[in-house]
């Protein structure tokens, strides 16, 4: 039976004395409603945390409260008429009980009451949840609950509950490559861990470029993303949006009251050979004449993971270590579904591996290490460092290679290095400071093996990416109501650079320096408690230069490089007009230089273009947010975001065919493409009775054209553009249901996913273009998981899935390689905290 409720998150150990917090002046805006809401409306706008007995406002309506005044002031005017009084139980948390009990009086929780700590973790997680409910724009956030439960065969599994936003290449190597809204690849999507972005470009032959970030799940506390041009400190230069990954925290680990404690996991799953077979090493077998894979299964064990997570908080500090270990072997397909999907010269076979057999190339030898600490200090300072050490060796193939030489090949080997440092100053009692600086430094040693029907060649690279950035929040009362104004700067630098020299001219590496320079403001004025309005803008320079020793040959001209720079506003609209529904209308322009791998002369290019302009984008949307408690029984809660979203991209950066004199002959060249035109609507949210659940994620894309100019805008990309194998699907739904038993101690649950075909048709030919199609299509597909979760007692919670219980033959979509997923596959791990 639940005894307590607890809104609002406070940061840990952040106390100050009971008088200062009383007297400090909030900024409150709480519409009218019912009484538990705008409780939970006082938690997140004055950082407290209130404790009360649900059944004392069951039923209870607030006039809510508008203006700048205390927390105390604040809270009397939300409970005015209800017969119930408030009273601070320390620094951070107050009590809410009926008027004249001695325990209010004393100011005592409610009789019955659990003792809560500073840190409502359960509280804390549902507001991450609900937060994209509440924020203006399309955004969403995956919990560290979601990542567990869905977690999946390959990393980016994680996505497939998420609208719009997919991984692409996902069985072929160990990497994620996110694609929002059909934007992908060449640093079109931001993706930070703990606020370190991570960029590798890896070339993949006639079939395009991966842009790789490296993670493992077991160590994300949660996922949000960012779809769109997002501005700020994110860069006008992800033009696709950003995904922002935190590892796990002290709350992940800690049992509630606990200072310190340990988190083992560990998880063991079918459907893979041994790890151990000869696979999980450099020297791995090389099998020449292997066309198809074997077919004699994988028993328990072929996937296997362990974790050990260890905490320790006190009042102003915390500190947490782990280390992960994953590992397996090739996986086998599933058994039914098409094995041809159609093509203008007919039925083509969906992959050289066919259902039921071993996919080469898949398995995977990761280990991860996290390091990471908070300190608190002073008025309202705090200090995150994190390091990250991520180690893989992995099968992958070059998908021509699959076309003319399909076999088991040697592993490929990643090394990154992540250190985040990330300062945040919010002063009590100063609207004027609400600081942020954050930097960071990424290294990556990469050593992609590629190959022909022929060789077995060794790409070893070096990636660095340095990030700077900061803001600052000032809050004014003005005349025309609340203005916050938000202001700041951004650094990077990328640099690449081959680790050892090509042997190969064919095989030619990057090596090349990007750097960006940025400022920015934004204001948001609510003139009306409903309402609110925002305008921004932000400047950016740009300066991309090849280092190659290729520069100024007779294969690449002598060139300064490509420099620049441009202003990209946004603004919006947003507007409450009732409790728990949103409306907003966003208008969002990003701007995106030439990345190294587009600027400099290599493998990926073959022909130099010295006249590249850079993407513009320009994107608009409308849409709501419904979050709603106690809808159709007390305690219910129902999220619903609706989103129609129109995004234009100018001088898209593509791939072209063409003649280069007569050295070449004929040869690739990065070029831009006049328009591509994105259209669609996107749905999310669920209803959560507490006994059962819900969940529903939709995407569907109203107009997709590519346009060249001359030629007459089409739904089909040049065979020989990256963009091929990155047009996302039509549409997809994914739904979830669920239901808990014996005081939610056991969820037990199901997960259907459908996939439609890709929103562009078969690819056009350029009339220069000799060389071989590389589309990838994939046939529409239906997927049906499990899952249950036991509780076992305080200590140890069991966690069984079941992916692909029907055991479909399919492709995933945005795949640059026909690697067919998983079949039926069971998982099971078991978590342990101390």
């Amino acid at each position: 039976m639940m005894t307590t409720t607890a809104i609002g998150l406070v940061a840990p150990g952040a106390v100050r004395p009971v008088a200062a917090q009383q007297a400090r002046q909030i900024a409150f805006e709480i519409p009218a409603g019912s009484l538990s809401s705008a409780l939970a409306s006082f938690g997140r706008q004055s950082g407290l945390q209130v404790t009360y007995v649900p059944a004392v406002v069951a039923g209870k309506r607030s006039a809510g409260v508008s203006g700048s005044m205390t927390a105390s002031a604040a809270l009397s005017r939300l409970l005015q008429g209800s017969g119930l009084a408030h009273r601070f139980a320390g620094a951070n948390t107050v009590t809410v009980q009926a008027a004249g009990s001695a325990a209010a009086t004393a100011g005592a929780a409610p009789e019955g009451a659990i003792a809560l700590d500073t840190i409502d973790v359960s509280g804390a997680r549902a507001a991450a949840v609900d937060e994209p409910y509440r924020t203006p724009g399309s955004s969403a956030y995956i919990s560290g609950e979601t990542i567990q439960r869905f977690r999946g065969t390959s990393t980016g599994d994680i996505f497939d509950s998420t609208p719009g936003v997919i991984a692409g290449s996902n069985r072929n190597g160990a990497a994620m490559d996110v694609n929002i809204r059909g934007m992908q690849g060449m640093n079109r999507v931001a993706t930070a861990i703990d606020g370190a972005e991570q960029s590798t470009s890896t070339y993949r032959g006639y079939y395009g470029v991966d842009n790789r970030v490296y993670v493992d799940p077991d160590l994300l506390s949660g996922v949000a993303i960012n779809k769109g041009p997002g501005g700020g400190t994110a860069g006008p230069t992800a033009i696709g949006g950003s995904v922002y990954m935190e590892t796990l925290n002290a709350s992940d680990i800690l049992r509630p009251g606990r200072s310190y404690g340990v988190q083992l996991k560990g998880s063991l799953g079918t459907n893979a050979l041994d790890p151990l077979a000869g696979l999980l090493s450099s020297t791995s077998r090389v099998l020449p004449g292997q066309t198809v894979g074997r077919t004699e299964g994988g028993g328990i064990g072929g996937t296997r993971s362990a974790s050990l997570a260890a905490a320790y908080q006190v009042e102003n500090f915390e500190l947490v270590g782990a280390i992960a270990r994953r590992q397996s072997g090739n996986y086998f397909a599933g058994s039914h579904g098409p094995r041809t999907y159609n093509t203008t010269s007919g039925a083509v076979a969906l992959s050289p591996a066919g259902p039921g057999q071993e996919v080469l190339n898949t398995s995977e030898n990761a280990l991860t290490l996290l390091l990471k600490g908070t300190a608190r200090f002073g008025d309202g300072h705090q200090l995150r460092v994190s390091y990250i050490r991520h180690t893989n060796e992995f099968g992958e193939i070059m998908p021509n290679t699959i076309r003319s030489g399909y076999r088991q090949l040697p592993l490929s080997e990643i090394e990154t290095n992540t250190l985040s440092a990330r300062y945040n100053w919010k002063p009590s009692g100063n609207d004027l400071i609400d600081l942020s600086l954050n930097s960071s430094y990424v290294s990556i040693n990469e050593n992609s093996l590629q190959s022909d029907s022929i060789q077995v060649i060794q790409r070893p690279t070096r990636s660095v990416n340095v990030g700077l950035s900061g803001s600052n929040t000032s809050r004014f009362a003005t005349p025309l109501g609340g203005l916050a104004l938000t202001y700041g700067g951004t650094y990077s630098r990328e640099a690449v650079a081959p680790r050892s020299p090509s042997t190969n001219g064919s095989y030619i590496a990057m090596s090349g320096t990007r750097d960006q320079w940025s400022v920015f403001g934004k204001g948001e004025l609510s003139p009306l408690s409903w309402v609110k309005v925002h305008a921004g803008v932000q400047y950016m320079r740009f300066a991309v230069d090849d280092t190659s020793n290729y520069a100024g040959t007779t294969l690449r001209p002598a060139s300064t490089g490509y420099r620049g720079d441009a202003v990209s506003p946004n603004a919006g609209i947003t507007v409450t007009p009732m409790e728990g529904l949103q409306l907003f209308a966003r208008y969002a322009n990003g701007y995106r230089p030439p990345s190294i791998r587009e600027s400099t002369w290599n493998s990926s290019g073959f022909l130099f273009n010295p006249n590249l302009r850079p993407e513009r984008a320009s994107t608009w949307e409308i849409g709501a947010n419904v979050l709603r408690s106690d809808v159709l029984q007390q305690g219910d809660k129902l999220r619903v975001k609706l989103a129609y979203f129109d995004n234009f991209y100018r001088d898209y950066l593509g791939r072209a065919y063409g003649r280069v004199g007569t050295t070449w002959n004929y040869a690739y060249q990065v070029v831009n493409i006049d328009k591509v035109v994105m259209k669609g609507i996107e749905l999310s949210g669920g209803y959560d009775a507490r006994r059962y659940f819900v969940d529903l994620a939709l995407n569907y894309y109203t107009n997709y054209a590519y346009c060249r100019v001359g030629v007459p805008c089409t739904d089909a990309p040049y065979q020989t553009d990256y963009m091929i194998n990155q047009a996302p699907p039509r549409f997809t739904i994914t739904t979830t249901v669920g239901a808990r038993f014996y005081d939610e101690a056991l969820t037990v649950g199901a997960r259907h996913r459908y996939v439609s075909s890709s929103v562009a048709g078969v690819g056009g030919l350029d009339p220069n273009d000799f060389s071989a199609g590389t589309q990838i299509p994939w046939p529409a597909f239906h997927v049906v998981d499990l899952f249950a979760e036991w509780k076992i007692d305080q200590h140890m919670t069991l966690t069984v899935n079941i992916n692909n219980l029907f055991d479909r033959y399919y492709l995933d979509p945005l795949s640059n390689a026909n690697l067919p997923a998983p079949g039926r596959n069971a998982r099971a791990t078991l978590t342990a905290k101390f």
